[in-house]
C-alpha cells in the first residue's frame, strides 16, 4: 500500500477512534466502559468470605454465588476471566468456596467467628446449578491437572490456595504458611516487604494469631503486635470513608473481611465489609472486578491529546475530573504523602502508575504549566522515589518482586518528569535512566508489572530511554530494546508478550509507538506494518478488541480491558500520523 494511502486510513481510523472514546465519557469527565467484566475468582473470594462473616445475613448472596460458579464451570473444570487459558488460582479458590458452602469449616481452627453454619448456605434459589459434587470433583481434577496451587508463581497466591483448602478440608500439599503478626511491630520493613498487601496480611496473620497455637514468647508478640494490625486495617477504613471496601476491590475486601472475620477482632469492620460484598454483587450472582475509572480516563486522555484534541471543549470536565480524584491526604497504611491517585475513585488505593500518568496528562493539558495539581503529582513521585532510582508500586524502597520497582512504571514516572519540564540532566531522571539500564534482561527486554510479556515494559522503557538518555550506556540500553521488539515482531506485522504467542493489538500498539519513538521512520517495514495490523483490527464502532494482557494478581490471573486497548491503539496510529505527516512534509 502507497504510504500516503495509508496515512489517509490512519487519519480516518483516527478520527473515529477519538469520537468512539468521547462516547464513552461521562457527564462528569471521566472516561468509562460499561460492559461488565465478571470475575470467578471474585466470586469465589466473596463467597467465602460471607460464609466466615455472616453466612445467615448472606445466605441469598452466597447462593446465588455458588449457583453462578457452577454454571459457569468451563468443560475442563476450571476457570478464568473471559478470553483467558483456564488458570489454577480462580480452580483452587472456586472449589474451596465450593466445599466451604456445601459441609462448612471443620474442626477448631475452622469455626466462624460467632456465627453458626446457615441451614442453606449454599442452596441455589434458582434452583438452575448442576450438581455441585459433580462441580467440585471436575474442579479439582483441573487444579490437579494444571500442576495443583503449588505451580502458581506468586508465593503469596499459593499460600492463600493452601489456607483455605485447610479450611475447607480439601487436600493440599505443604504447610499451610506461618504469618509473623510481629512483622507488623516494624512499620517500615512491613510496608517494604507487603507494599499493597500490609492490610490483608494484617487481617489474615490476626486470624491465624487467634487460631494456632505458639509459646509464650510468640502469645506475648501477638498480643504486642495485634493492635498495630487493627490499626492498619481500621486505618485503611476509615481513610477510604468507611464504605467496608477496601480499593473499591472485590477481591481485596473478600480477603480482608475473612481474615477480620476468623480473627473475631473488629467485628464493626467485618460486618460494614459484609455489607460492602452483599452491595457489589452483581444481579446474577457474580462479583466483578475493581472499576477503573481513572485508568481508562488516563488512557482515553492520552489517546486524545495525541489525536490532536488538546483544546477540545470535551476535555474540560476530563481535567476537572482528574483534579477532583486527585487525593489531597496521606495513605498511613502506606506511609504515603498525599498528592497521587488511585485506580478508581477518589479514596481508593495509590498507584504510582495511575499518578505518573494523571500528572503526565494535567501537564499536557491547556495551562497545564501552571497546574498545581500536576505538581503535586510531581512531588508525590519525587518523595517515592526508590533510592535506587526506579519506582514501587505505592511504597518507597518495596522489596523487589511482587510490588517492588517496575521498569514500566519507572519509565512513565520519567515521562513525568519530563512533561513538567525538568531537563533530561535533572537527578532524579538520571537515577531513574541508570537504573533502567543497569536492570534491563539479556535479551533486551523490560518487565511491566501490570502486564504480561515483556512489550509493554519495553517499549515504555524504550521511550524514557530516547526521550532523556545521554550516556552510551543509555544509547546501548536503547538499541537492544528496539532490537527486541524488532526480534519478537510476528510474521503478520503485529507484536505479542515476546514468547511466540498470538498478536495483539495492545502489544502492537506499545511496540508502534516505541519504535517511533526511537527514530524509526514510518515507511520502515516494522511500523508500517503495525499500523497496517492496527487498522485491520479497529472494528465497526471505532474502538478496538481487548486481549487477556493485563495482570490483576501477577503470573495468576488476567484479565481483557476494551477502554484501554481502543486507546492504546488510538495513541499508537496517532503517533504514527503525526511521524508520517512530517516525513511528508520533509
Amino acid at each position: 500500500m502507497p504510504a500516503s494511502a495509508l496515512t489517509d486510513r490512519v487519519d480516518a481510523a483516527v478520527a473515529t477512534g477519538a469520537e468512539a472514546l468521547f462516547a464513552r465519557q461521562r457527564a462528569d469527565g471521566a472516561f468509562v466502559f460499561g460492559a461488565r467484566r465478571t470475575s470467578p475468582l471474585n466470586t469465589a473470594g466473596a463467597v467465602i468470605a460471607l460464609r466466615f462473616a455472616d453466612p445467615r445475613g448472606s445466605a441469598e448472596a452466597i447462593g446465588r454465588g455458588v449457583a453462578w460458579l457452577c454454571r459457569n464451570q468451563r468443560d475442563d473444570g476450571g476457570w478464568a476471566m473471559p478470553g483467558v487459558p483456564t488458570e489454577p488460582l480462580a480452580t483452587a479458590v472456586a472449589a474451596a468456596a465450593l466445599q466451604l458452602t456445601a459441609t462448612g469449616p471443620t474442626g477448631p481452627d475452622h469455626t466462624p467467628a460467632g456465627h453458626p453454619a446457615p441451614d442453606h448456605a449454599g442452596a441455589n434459589p434458582t434452583g438452575t446449578a448442576p450438581d455441585r459434587a459433580a462441580v467440585l470433583r471436575a474442579a479439582l481434577e483441573r487444579l490437579a491437572a494444571l500442576g495443583g496451587a503449588e505451580g502458581l508463581p506468586e508465593p503469596a497466591m499459593a499460600a492463600l490456595c493452601r489456607q483455605l483448602h485447610a479450611l475447607a478440608g480439601l487436600p493440599y500439599r505443604g504447610a499451610p504458611r506461618r504469618l509473623p503478626l510481629e512483622l507488623l511491630l516494624l512499620p517500615g520493613l512491613s510496608r517494604r516487604l507487603l507494599s499493597l498487601r500490609l492490610p490483608i496480611f494484617a487481617a489474615q496473620a490476626l486470624a491465624q494469631a487467634e487460631h494456632r497455637r505458639r509459646g509464650p514468647v510468640g502469645r506475648a508478640l501477638d498480643r504486642l503486635a495485634g493492635p498495630r494490625a487493627l490499626a492498619v486495617v481500621r486505618g485503611a477504613y476509615e481513610r477510604e470513608g468507611a464504605t467496608g471496601g477496601f480499593s473499591t476491590d472485590p477481591w481485596l475486601t473478600a480477603l480482608i473481611c475473612l481474615g477480620l472475620a476468623r480473627s473475631g477482632r473488629a467485628p464493626d469492620l467485618t460486618a460494614a465489609a459484609a455489607r460492602w460484598l452483599r452491595r457489589a454483587a452483581g444481579p446474577d450472582g457474580s462479583w466483578d472486578l475493581m472499576p477503573l475509572d481513572v485508568t481508562w480516563t488516563n488512557f482515553a486522555t492520552a489517546a486524545l491529546l495525541e489525536a490532536g484534541h488538546a483544546a477540545d471543549p470535551r476535555l474540560a470536565a476530563t481535567r476537572a475530573m482528574l483534579r477532583a480524584h486527585q487525593q489531597k491526604e496521606p495513605f498511613d497504611a502506606f506511609g504515603c504523602p498525599p498528592g497521587f491517585w488511585g485506580f478508581s475513585g477518589p479514596r481508593s488505593w495509590p498507584m504510582a502508575l495511575e499518578t505518573a500518568e494523571a500528572g503526565s496528562l494535567l501537564f499536557r493539558l491547556p495551562g497545564g504549566a501552571d497546574d498545581g495539581h500536576a505538581r503535586d503529582a510531581i512531588a508525590w513521585l519525587t518523595a517515592t522515589q526508590d533510592s535506587a532510582g526506579t519506582w514501587s508500586l505505592c511504597v518507597r524502597d518495596s522489596k523487589p518482586g511482587g510490588f517492588g520497582p517496575c521498569p514500566q512504571m519507572t519509565a512513565k514516572a520519567v515521562g513525568a518528569l519530563l512533561d513538567s519540564g525538568a531537563p533530561p540532566g535533572d537527578a532524579r531522571v538520571a537515577r531513574a535512566l541508570r537504573r533502567l539500564a543497569a536492570v534491563q534482561r539479556p535479551d533486551g527486554s523490560y518487565e511491566a508489572l501490570w502486564y504480561r510479556g515483556g512489550t509493554a515494559g519495553t517499549a515504555a522503557v524504550l521511550e524514557a530511554l530516547t526521550r532523556a538518555g545521554t550516556t552510551d550506556a543509555h544509547r546501548r540500553a536503547a538499541r537492544r530494546a528496539t532490537d527486541w521488539l524488532l526480534r519478537t515482531r510476528r510474521a503478520d506485522g503485529s507484536w505479542g508478550a515476546g514468547d511466540g504467542g498470538p498478536g495483539t493489538v495492545e502489544d502492537t500498539a506499545w511496540a508502534l509507538r516505541g519504535l517511533l519513538a526511537a527514530g524509526l521512520p514510518p515507511d520502515h517495514p516494522a511500523t508500517a506494518a503495525a499500523a497496517h495490523r492496527l487498522l485491520e483490527a479497529q472494528r465497526a464502532d471505532g474502538g478496538w478488541p481487548p486481549s487477556p494482557v493485563h495482570e490483576y494478581i501477577r503470573g495468576c490471573a488476567r484479565y481483557a480491558d476494551e477502554g484501554i486497548a481502543t486507546g492504546l491503539a488510538l495513541r499508537a496510529l496517532a503517533h504514527y500520523r503525526t511521524a508520517a505527516r512530517a516525513q511528508e512534509a520533509s
